[in-house]
Formats: C-alpha cells, sequence, structure tokens
C-alpha cells in the first residue's frame, strides 16, 4: 500500500515537472511560428522555415529535453511511420545522434559488477567510455585473457526513470485516447507496443539472448558479422561482446561501401522472409557499412519475432507487389489489418491500393522509393478507417530504416528484385500456412 502510494506521488510528481517543461516549450514554439510567419511576409520570405517544419523541430527538442526515457521513445517512434507523419519521423530520427554522455561518467562505471572490473586489465580504470546511448554508454576494454570487448552499461536509475515516464505516457494516451476526434485511432494500444519496446531495451540479458540469434541466424552470409557475446561477463543491466573494429559513419558512396549496403539489405531479407527474427532499427548507429564491404550489425535492443503466418503474408505481399497485382495486395492487406471502433470503407481501401500499386509498378525498378509507397500506404489506411497489425507493419519499418543508407550509398539497387530469391524461398518454407492460426 504505502509502495503504491509512494509510485502514484512519483507520478504525480514527474507529471508536473513534464508539464512545466512542455509549457515552456510550447511558448517558444508559439513565439517562433510568430517570428517565422513575420518573416515569411517580408522580402526573402519563401525560403523561411515552414510551419510544419518548425513543429516538428520543436517537439523533437522537446523530447530531448525531457530526459533519456523520452528520447528512448522518441527514437522509437521515429521508425513509426505508420502512426506518425514522415516529417515529424524524420525529426525525431535525429535524437539517434544526439544523446549526451552522463555528467558522471564515474557513476556509471560504479554500477559494473566487481567479476566483470576484476576481469579487466586495469580494472575500473581500463574502461574507455566510446559511445553513449539515452540508455547505456559503451566502453572498450581489454580483458586479462587478451580479448578486446565492447562493455555495454546501462546508466544509473534508467530503470526507475523509464518505468515512471512510459506509465505517465499511457495514462496519457488512454485519457487522450476518449476524446470524440481520437476514439477510432488506437493510440493506447499504439503506445503500449511502444513502450513495451522501450522498456525492453533495459534487460541486456534479453538483448544478449538476440544478438547471439542474429549471429547464428545470418552466419549463412560470410560479410555480414554479428558480434559475439561473452556471457560469463554480462547481466541484465551490463553487456559484453567482443570489440569490431572499424566502426565508423562514413558515408561515402564508395565501392566498397555500396558492397556493403548491399549486404545489409540481403540480411535485411534473410531476417524478413527466412528467419522471421527482424532487427527493426538498422539506422547507421547500429549497421555499419564497413570499407571492407561487411555489414556489421549491433545493437540487438529492437527486435521482433514474427509468427509464421506473418512471414508468410509479408511474402506474399512482397512478391505480388513485385507482379503488379493491387488486388491481391489489397485483400492481403485487408485480412490483417484492424478497424477499431466498427465499420471502415473496403471498397475504397481496395480501389486505392491497386492505385498505389499501378502507380508504382510504372516507374522504374531501381528508382521504387520504399519510404515514399509505405508512407501513401498507412495514409490509405488511416483514411479508411483502418489499422495495420504490428506483426506486418514491422517488416515494413525494418525496410524503411534502412533504405536511406541503401538510397544514398547505392541509389541504383533494384529492391524488389534483390528480395525475389528471399521472397520465393520464405513462399516455399510456408507453403502448408493458408489460413491465420
Amino acid at each position: 500500500m504505502r509502495e503504491s502510494m509512494f509510485v502514484r506521488l512519483s507520478l504525480v510528481v514527474r507529471a508536473g515537472m513534464v508539464a512545466v517543461l512542455l509549457a515552456g516549450w510550447t511558448g517558444r514554439l508559439g513565439a517562433r511560428l510568430l517570428v517565422d510567419a513575420l518573416r515569411r511576409t517580408g522580402p526573402g520570405g519563401a525560403g523561411r522555415v515552414a510551419p510544419r517544419e518548425r513543429v516538428a523541430a520543436t517537439l523533437t527538442d522537446a523530447v530531448e529535453g525531457l530526459g533519456p526515457a523520452y528520447v528512448k521513445l522518441g527514437q522509437v517512434l521515429s521508425t513509426r511511420s505508420d502512426v506518425l507523419p514522415p516529417r515529424l519521423c524524420r525529426s525525431l530520427s535525429r535524437l539517434h545522434d544526439r544523446v549526451s554522455p552522463p555528467s558522471d561518467i564515474a557513476a556509471v562505471v560504479r554500477t559494473v559488477p566487481p567479476r566483470l572490473t576484476g576481469s579487466v586489465v586495469g580494472e575500473a580504470s581500463g574502461l574507455t567510455l566510446t559511445a553513449a546511448g539515452s540508455i547505456a554508454c559503451v566502453f572498450r576494454a581489454r580483458l586479462r585473457d587478451g580479448r578486446e570487448v565492447a562493455v555495454k552499461v546501462r546508466r544509473p536509475g534508467i530503470d526507475r526513470t523509464m518505468r515512471l515516464d512510459l506509465a505517465l505516457v499511457g495514462a496519457v494516451a488512454r485519457a487522450v485516447g476518449r476524446l470524440p476526434a481520437l476514439r477510432r485511432v488506437p493510440l493506447a494500444e499504439i503506445v503500449d507496443q511502444v513502450s513495451a519496446a522501450v522498456y525492453e531495451q533495459l534487460d541486456f540479458v534479453r538483448e544478449a539472448r538476440s544478438l547471439t540469434r542474429l549471429r547464428e541466424n545470418l552466419h549463412t552470409l560470410p560479410d555480414v558479422r554479428v558480434p559475439a557475446v561473452v556471457p560469463e561477463l554480462s547481466s541484465r543491466t551490463v553487456l559484453v561482446t567482443e570489440w569490431m573494429d572499424g566502426l565508423v559513419r562514413d558515408a561515402q558512396p564508395t565501392g566498397a561501401r555500396r558492397t556493403a549496403v548491399l549486404n545489409g539489405l540481403r540480411a535485411a531479407y534473410q531476417m524478413l522472409f527466412r528467419d522471421g527474427f527482424v532487427h527493426c532499427d538498422l539506422h547507421p548507429g547500429n549497421l555499419y557499412l564497413m570499407a571492407d564491404g561487411t555489414a556489421v550489425i549491433v545493437d540487438a535492443g529492437f527486435v521482433r519475432c514474427l509468427t509464421d503466418f506473418a512471414r508468410r503474408t509479408f511474402a506474399e505481399f512482397f512478391y505480388h507487389l513485385g507482379r503488379n497485382d493491387g488486388r491481391r495486395c489489397a485483400e492481403i492487406l485487408l485480412s490483417t489489418a484492424r478497424a477499431p471502433g466498427g465499420g471502415y470503407d473496403r471498397d475504397g481501401f481496395r480501389e486505392d491500393v491497386v492505385a498505389l500499386v499501378a502507380r508504382n509498378s510504372s516507374v522504374a525498378a531501381a528508382d521504387f522509393d520504399l519510404v515514399s509507397f509505405a508512407a501513401s500506404l498507412f495514409a490509405i489506411q488511416r483514411s479508411r478507417g483502418l489499422y495495420a497489425d504490428p506483426q506486418f507493419v514491422f517488416p515494413i519499418l525494418a525496410l524503411l530504416v534502412l533504405e536511406g543508407s541503401v538510397r544514398e550509398l547505392a541509389p541504383d539497387i533494384d529492391f524488389q528484385a534483390e528480395a525475389v530469391p528471399y521472397v520465393l524461398r520464405g513462399l516455399q518454407e510456408t507453403a502448408s500456412l493458408t489460413t491465420r492460426p
């Protein structure tokens, strides 16, 4: 009882702090929009920041100012273009690169278990900070047996902070979801899904299992590397893996990096169509395109395991998309979608999808833009009162996060042609599945 009262009080205090911060950001946003409006009426006004871009940028700044829990929430939401406008997703994606290290690194190091520091050359002083994220810091160290390792250490107190903030976000979503304009939007369900994806990233035992599974699944792709876990030194708050040299975010479009991005794309197709175990966050901080042409995948905190039925359904959709069969694509989408709050426009949805597929089939294969296609598809779903099953959304999101690197470093790659061998194999392996289990 006393603990429950303490949690409620903590939520009230945190809600007050968040409200004050948001009020400040709202005031600044209003002032910026007013200044922008005045500038647009003057000379050279056409080049000023558009209101929607300003709102997205200011919201991203506010998320960063609210602290690590909201930064991680923003990072995950940046992949959810099925529920957020593309411009807001683009703005939130900047949070992947804007996380400041803790002011007291020593406090982070002090949480490292003695069995680990005792195995490091130089003990605690042998841990060298190399990166900082919203949830953890990464150190480089040399073990006494000579191995170079990466030591990922959870920020002190992040568990309690994350639990409070996610509970607060969930409570707000449920309250806002009762508004008449939002009753048909599964807002609480979406927030629950995103919150679960965020909170799971606190458990490094889970991430260690995910990294090991990815490494085993992708071992048939010799040019895709996943660091090996050092299980005897890892725990729920510390993850130790082999050190991967040369992890530099270099976007120079060299021949080797074109090869690397192609290897990364093939790894994604292997996950989606064959393994059903998908890394949903292959942004440049988690997928490194190496100078030797290999692709290195790290940080498996945000992964999803697809059911065999979902894997089959997604493979069928991709197959019929390549064959310009919009009607079949529409039927597949309808079989996976949900209509919260009642009716939806089935015929209108079918017609819109047929038209969308037809428009995209007329462009050159290498010019197929998955981001635009997915944004249009999700907009059609929302306009017709439908929302996709997360099991169907996650595969698309995994490809959307990756496509930026593909288009930047290898714009001539044919997304659909590269997928064909994996799609056909996936269909073959799930041929016995004809109905939802």
